[in-house]
């Protein structure tokens, strides 16, 4: 294909780095450990598949006005059926459903689209083109190899890409083989059935002004941080696979006391703070979660009910929102 003519679906991929940006803030409230492990043994397979109703719901209510909070994790069961009657229930009678993340506007004239996928396709490698071996410390290298050779045996192109992209390649093949997935998207399933109810979407939009400075940010991450970033995701996979599918089943079953309580080993932090060394990018992150909470605020206001999606990470624990919410006065209940 000629650069002088990407398709649509591939000047997409030229801004996945970019887009990607606004769920990578669910690393926030994320637990992560950077301490080497030794590779265990293959993960148990647990095929969860069928009908399942999901977690129950947050009620966040004050002055006779309902936020309902619906949780969600990633990954999820592959061949999970998500049970909706519920959620359909409530949505008829819903002024409003908030998702958790703001759709991308980016700007620009085709020429700097043409220039923005150039840079994406060049940021792919190493800028010196060296091979992943020659990148990695030997011991991180030999870690990496073993779940390669365990997940992804025949993905010859891993080897070629920059630390970072390697290390989500290689943790999108390893949810494959546990019969996990990553793009079992809830959210598009409670926005399309709103789509159906003709309920309004509050849809924020994350203007990005300058794509291309931001693009040459995410391209210019240090060396250092890709690799603590791909360490992260060796050790998730190393010692969180076999908890990271009793989350998903915990999930499709509604046990959020599970949820709680499974272990949560998770790289995010660690490769969030890899793409957000710039200025730039912070400011994008911190834009995307301030017009989320004043989204929330605004609707528990005006709104007899709505309904919001929020990643568990971000809703748990005691900086979580519904501790936030909770200090600010409102009554929140749940499970």
């Amino acid at each position: 294909m000629s650069i002088g003519s990407p398709r649509p679906g591939s000047l997409a991929r030229a801004l996945a780095a970019i887009a990607l940006l606004c769920p990578a803030l669910s690393a926030a409230a994320a637990l992560q450990t950077d301490a080497a492990a030794p590779p265990i043994s293959a993960p148990f397979r647990v095929v969860i598949s069928g009908s399942y109703s999901g977690p129950k719901l947050w009620r966040v209510s004050k002055d006779g006005r309902t936020l309902w909070l619906l949780g969600t994790v990633e990954p999820l069961p592959k061949r999970m059926v998500w049970q909706t009657a519920d959620i359909q229930g409530l949505l008829r009678h819903t002024q409003e459903v908030i998702p958790a993340w703001p759709s991308v506007g980016i700007g620009f004239h085709p020429f700097t689209a043409l220039r923005l996928y150039a840079l994406w396709r060049e940021a792919q490698t190493n800028p010196d083109r060296l091979p992943l071996q020659a990148v990695l410390p030997p011991a991180l290298y030999a870690r990496f190899s073993t779940l390669k050779l365990r997940f992804a045996p025949r993905d010859r192109r891993i080897e070629q890409l920059r630390p970072i992209l390697a290390a989500r390649r290689l943790y999108d093949e390893a949810l494959d083989a546990s019969d996990l997935t990553p793009h079992n998207d809830i959210q598009q399933t409670v926005l399309r059935l709103a789509r159906q109810e003709n309920v309004p979407i509050h849809q924020d939009k994350l203007l990005v002004k300058d794509p291309l400075d931001v693009m040459r940010d995410l391209t210019e991450v240090p060396r250092a941080a890709e690799i603590a970033c791909l360490q992260s995701v060796v050790t998730r996979l190393e010692t969180d696979v076999g908890p990271m599918q009793a989350r998903a089943r915990a999930w499709a079953l509604g046990d959020v006391a599970l949820l709680r309580n499974v272990p949560h080993i998770d790289n995010r932090a660690t490769c969030l703070d890899a793409v957000s060394g710039s200025a730039r990018v912070r400011a994008l992150l911190a834009r995307a979660q301030q017009d989320w909470m004043n989204a929330l605020v605004q609707a528990l206001a005006q709104n007899r009910t709505t309904l919001a999606l929020q990643s568990m990470d971000l809703l748990l624990g005691p900086s979580g929102t519904l501790e936030t919410l909770r200090r600010m006065g409102y009554a929140v209940e749940g499970p």
